[in-house]
């Protein structure tokens, strides 16, 4: 972004002012009889290198300010002779860049330090989160063990025709769900090493979107849309969990507070297919792929934004919401995994990204059903605090499709 006038103005009222101070420095340098006083100039000539860096001024202003000064000392003393000076001339121009080059190293240390520190300070409170997030989940379980197992223990003394034979079934069916969820968390906070096997794309993705679904709003609807029952690449499943996890909730937060949606697809494709602007090489030709992508109807991104949006600590967050290395990380990921991630994004309407995996043959067949499709509205996905009163008609039949999805023996999807 280019400087307004009145933020230019006192960025060129300090060059002059160093430029002004610096001619006189090379004069007094040049023309000194006295070794105090050369000596002098040129501590004030590094002293002027520090102001300058400070004032963030391009080295290759330094130069010209030096070149100026000069300039102007040979038009006040033509007199002079090079053979009498030459020892003297580029005295305070090194002296000044000896500075500026110092002072530049301890800003950038200054910065890299502050950067590591705060990044370090975050991964330990993350890190505290997961040990709590552990241990509550550990408790959990524990609280749902009781419940499991006494509810079973009905079982056994409610006849199955009764009315409350068909409550315990709906209480175990929900304790059940939590057990499957608190597993789910307790797998992802666990640090584990790095493990590249057969990974279902597919299962993954149903499967975090059960964790994003208690932590998203509401307000935002979530849906899976996969063209095929199973897309299997080889990778760390924890990786591809974390991947759509931190796109996800980028694009909640794009979405801010108004209504929105997120949609993650899965699809096989194959190298060759026309594509949006890649951020990295292509892969080999006649490679079969299978493409991830997370779109959102957000505020969408600039041009500029999108240049740097894979640059490590670049965020457009507020200060503490963000660190910048969240999609720096998921390039490295994706990198590491041998794919490419693109981005398409419109200021006002929405951002996609696309992910192209390597797929293991033959794993990608064709559905021979509809394409497998989850959404917030799902039986299992309902608002807990949603009203209790329905329609009776409604009721009964969202009951019975409940039953059958979320049934401990149904086949997971």
């Amino acid at each position: 972004m280019s400087d307004t006038p009145a933020q230019a103005r006192p960025a060129k009222d300090a060059t002059d002012s160093i430029a002004e101070r610096y001619g006189r420095v090379l004069h007094q340098a040049v023309l000194g009889d006295d070794p105090l006083a050369v000596e002098t100039a040129l501590a004030e000539a590094a002293e002027l290198g520090r102001e300058m860096m400070r004032a963030e001024i391009p080295l290759e202003e330094v130069s010209e300010i030096h070149h100026d000064a000069l300039v102007a000392l040979a038009q006040a003393h033509p007199q002079l002779g090079l053979a009498k000076v030459a020892n003297r001339i580029t005295a305070p121009l090194m002296e000044a860049y000896m500075a500026y080059s110092l002072t530049f190293r301890e800003q950038l240390e200054h910065r890299t330090n502050a950067i590591l520190n705060a990044r370090i300070d975050q991964l330990r409170r993350l890190e505290s989160i997961g040990t709590l997030a552990a241990g509550v989940a550990h408790e959990f379980n524990n609280i749902l063990g009781s419940i499991i197992g006494f509810s079973e223990l009905l079982t056994d003394e409610i006849e199955a025709d009764k009315p409350g034979s068909q409550y315990l079934k709906h209480i175990l069916q929900a304790s059940f769900r939590a057990r499957d969820l608190t597993a789910r968390l307790l797998t992802f906070a666990r640090d584990m090493p790095e493990v590249r096997e057969p990974v279902d794309v597919v299962s993954v993705a149903a499967e975090t979107l059960e964790l994003l679904r208690a932590t998203l709003p509401v307000s935002i609807r979530l849906t899976l849309e996969a063209s095929v029952p199973q897309a299997w690449i080889m990778a760390d499943a924890s990786q591809i969990q974390q991947i759509i996890m931190n796109l996800c909730i980028n694009a909640a937060d794009a979405i801010q507070v108004r209504d929105g949606r997120i949609r993650i697809g899965i699809e096989p494709r194959m190298h060759g297919t026309p594509n949006e602007h890649r951020s990295d090489p292509p892969l080999e030709p006649a490679q079969p792929l299978v493409r991830l992508s997370v779109s959102d109807n957000g505020e969408g991104m600039t041009a500029e934004t999108r240049a740097r949006i894979f640059d490590p600590f670049f965020t457009t967050k507020a200060p503490g919401k963000g660190t910048g290395l969240g999609l720096s990380v998921i390039h490295g990921l994706v990198t590491s995994m041998g794919g490419t991630i693109s981005l398409e994004s419109t200021p006002g309407l929405g951002t996609r990204f696309s992910i192209d995996l390597p797929a293991l043959s033959g794993s990608l067949q064709p559905a021979a059903r509809e394409p497998a499709a989850l959404d917030e509205h799902a039986p299992e996905a309902r608002d807990e605090h949603a009203p209790a009163a329905r329609d009776e008609n409604v009721s009964a039949a969202h009951d019975e499709k409940a039953s059958a999805a979320q049934d401990e023996n149904a086949p997971r999807r």
